[in-house]
């Protein structure tokens, strides 16, 4: 289900190199379950290796700031919390022929005024060979829900009906253990999975070579195309960021932070942390 209630923004908690590298490239990094603090997150109950395709960026809906959260993401000393709108990455528009490729449609139809707008260009996933199904319907911003029901924590991914294979990637990187409550977390979630649709390749051929990737996925001996994922933010949200300084800053981080944003983004906020003094 696509959650967004009427949360407006966002917060992320990181450290001073972090920051200097969203400020520069304009990028949110989303990294892959294999790589989260929480290493339930990239098993399943039935597939190895499937979080490595699972690329995600955790981000709290909760506006005051919290203790566990600086200590565990940011540090008291030298990090910072990163207030973005939600959904602040670039939309793309696609050409009629780019949409003809991946939707199986023919030109003549897709020229008609129809548009398809998705999160990573049509083009990027032709050329790189993956197929990316939230970068498609831009619904990529889900409410981790926190429980302690095995079978939302260790997903069945495989559904078999008959000779149909079908991998549920849905149920993963939705869940956490209930010992992760405190983090309020929200997270943007992109499945990228390698895929062929070079149209250019006979259609035997193309089914082929994506049903033996299938294959290699569900036997986990399929490798991720990309160590971790960058979006880019939207030039709106990028203006409209807020960077909280951490309680215990000292001086020299501080004026990192401030020669970084003078530097990448003048029109963004800095405040100070409301626990500057209480801890």
């Amino acid at each position: 289900v696509f959650m967004a209630e009427n949360i407006e923004y966002l917060y992320h908690y990181t450290n001073i190199e972090s920051l200097a590298l969203i400020l520069k490239n304009r990028t949110i990094r989303f990294n892959s379950l294999d790589k989260m603090d929480d290493l339930q997150e990239k098993e399943t109950a039935d597939i190895k290796n499937i979080g490595q395709f699972c690329y995600i960026s955790s981000w709290t809906d909760n506006p005051t700031e919290s203790i566990p959260m600086w200590n565990m993401y940011a540090s008291l000393n030298l990090g910072v919390r990163i207030k973005l709108r939600k959904n602040p990455f670039v939309i793309y528009d696609n050409t009629a022929e780019e949409i003809s490729r991946i939707m199986k449609a023919s030109v003549a139809d897709n020229s008609k005024g129809q548009q398809m707008k998705t999160l990573i260009p049509i083009s990027t996933m032709l050329k790189d060979g993956f197929i990316s199904a939230q970068a498609l319907s831009r619904q990529i911003l889900y409410k981790v829900e926190y429980t302690n029901d095995v079978e939302k924590l260790y997903p069945h991914m495989l559904k078999i009906d008959g000779k149909q294979l079908e991998l549920k990637f849905d149920n993963l990187g939705k869940h956490k253990n209930l010992h992760w409550k405190f983090q309020r977390e929200w997270r943007y979630k992109l499945d990228i999975l390698p895929f062929n649709i070079n149209i250019n390749q006979p259609t035997e051929e193309l089914i082929d070579g994506n049903s033996k990737t299938l294959n290699r996925i569900i036997h986990g001996t399929e490798m991720q195309l990309f160590p971790y994922y960058d979006m880019i933010i939207s030039n709106e949200a990028f203006e409209d960021m807020e960077i909280t300084l951490s309680p215990r800053i000292g001086g020299g981080s501080n004026l990192i932070v401030q020669t970084l944003v003078e530097k990448y983004n003048p029109s963004a906020t800095i405040t100070e942390s409301s626990l500057v003094g209480f801890i």
